[in-house]
Parts: structure tokens; sequence; C-alpha cells
């Protein structure tokens, strides 16, 4: 009876935590999944239940681990290593939407010290959220693209004219990253050209959505988009472009009953005293060449 009791109690205790809880055995089979864990990523536990952690239905993208193992999957990790792991992430929840959230992890020992499996406890993040502006006084000043929403060309390259001004009065780096969504003309051939505005719809929100709150985002040219990166060096972007990367690769696009998936090309290059407009886009689409040439899906990055 005592036993019995004291199951009870540690399963009101699990549903009524306003955390996730995963738990994992050594073969990762998820075997605990909490009321909590339902809340944040709209799947079930009947859904859930028995399903191997290494599956794709609920992506760890978009994956910072505090850790000097650095992995997307921090449970895997885990049951590897037999190490705690702290990190942040964007899980895809059930609808295709990402939530942003701290993820702890941490190895599960019997009596004997023995890895028995890991528990995940994931809460939701704040993320900081950009204004609307396609309701905001850009929008009514023509300074938006009318199909995605992000500042035009006009207002991109003026924002990094600012930009490469104002580090000659405060040397603060940053860099600039070009992309282009991969093989549009076979997705344009395949779907047709509404397909392909949807598509591009979709990776710019998603970028814009990515970035930080004072990063920028507009178009370049007709399927070129540009993101000036505040605050960042040449050192620190690669590993900015290829979250970006994979956050585009997970977002949902839904197109008459079926869901598409789009990859992009980034290139990326950091500013420099001497450059104008012209020299440090021109060196960011030189990356952007070597990106595609690559197969796509990846950052190059041309330092100067």
């Amino acid at each position: 009876m005592t036993a019995l009791l004291d199951q009870n109690l540690y399963r009101l205790v699990l549903e009524s935590l306003p955390v996730g809880v995963c738990v994992v055995n050594r073969q990762g089979k998820i075997c605990v999944w909490s009321a909590g864990a339902e809340r944040l990523t709209g799947h079930l536990r009947q859904e859930i239940l028995g399903r191997s952690c290494q599956e794709d239905f609920l992506a760890h993208v978009d994956t910072e681990v505090d850790s000097s193992l650095p992995t997307a999957a921090p449970l895997l990790e885990t049951l590897r290593s037999g190490q705690p792991l702290a990190a942040s992430a964007s899980l895809r929840a059930k609808g295709g939407n990402f939530v942003h959230v701290a993820v702890q992890t941490s190895p599960l020992r019997d009596e004997q010290n023995v890895l028995q499996g890991a528990v995940e406890i994931f809460t939701e993040a704040a993320s900081p959220e950009k204004p609307d502006r396609r309701q905001s006084k850009l929008a009514v000043a023509g300074c938006l693209d009318p199909l995605t929403g992000v500042l035009n060309h006009a207002m991109i390259q003026g924002h990094l004219r600012e930009s490469l001004s104002l580090m000659h009065v405060y040397p603060i780096p940053f860099c600039i990253l070009c992309f282009a969504i991969d093989d549009l003309p076979k997705l344009r051939e395949r779907y047709g050209q509404a397909a392909v505005d949807a598509i591009e719809l979709v990776v710019a929100q998603t970028v814009e959505k990515a970035l930080g709150p004072t990063d920028l985002l507009g178009r370049l040219l007709d399927h070129e988009f540009m993101a000036i990166l505040t605050e960042c060096s040449g050192g620190e972007v690669t590993k900015v472009g290829e979250r970006l990367a994979r956050i585009v690769q997970h977002a949902p696009i839904a197109w008459w009953g079926d869901t598409l998936h789009a990859t992009v090309s980034i290139g990326a290059t950091p500013a420099l005293d001497s450059d104008t407009v012209g020299s440090i886009i021109s060196r960011a689409e030189q990356a952007l060449r070597a990106s595609t040439e690559w197969g796509g899906n990846r950052i190059a990055v041309v330092e100067g």
C-alpha cells in the first residue's frame, strides 16, 4: 500500500511540474513524457512513449550546449558520456512551429552506479520578439519588401551604409550574411511560382525571427537576402550561419496539403575598416557562390 501511495505521489508531482520532463532508457526509448512536455510541444504521450529519442519527431535544432562536446541531441550525448548537460535549443513542436527552450539533462544510475537511462527537463525560454513592422510606419512609407515583409533593397543597403559609417566612430565588429534558397529553379519547375513565393515568405520570416533583436534582414536581389549581424565578429559568424541554416531546413512550408522544406546557401564576411557598401557585399556574394558550388545548405566565409 505504501509503495502504491509513493507511486501516486511521484506521479502527481511529475504531472504538476510546469516544465517538460522526458525520460529514456539505456536504448534511448522514451518511457516518461510528462504533462508539461505535452503542453510545450503538443505531442501527446500516447504518440511518444516507446519511440526513440533519435527520431526526427522532436528535432532539437538551433542547439547550443554548455559543454566541451556540443551536440544536437543532448539526451543522446548524456547517454553516451554519462555526464549532465545544459543547453538552449529550438524544439520543433507538433504543429511545425518552434519552441525556444532551456534544456538540462542528467544520467540516471541505479544503486550500483550503473547507467540505466537519462532524463531531460526543458522549460520555455523567453525569445525576444521583434515588433511587427508590417503594421508600422515602415510599411506605410514603402520600406518593406511586399512579399516577405522584411526590409526592401534600399532600406537594407541604407542600414549597411550607416553601420559602416558607425564602425569608424565606434569600432564594434559586425558581419553580413547573403543567402539564397537552394534549387529555386527546380522548385519553380515542380511546384510553380506561387509555391516559390510561399517558400521565400517562410524562409525570410524564419530567418528574421531567428536573428538577434538588433540584427536586420532585407531583400538584396530578386532571390537573395542580406542580414546585418551587429556585434558579431568574423570568428562567430560561421556558428550563426550554421544555426540559421538548421532552422530553415526544419521549417515546414504548407502548400496545398503538402509540407515542403527548403535549404539555403549562405555567404558571410566581416566588415573591414576600408569597406564600402559595394566591397563588403561583393565579398559576401563571393562566399555565397562558393557555398552554392559546394552543394548548398551550408555557410562559406570570406574574411577579406
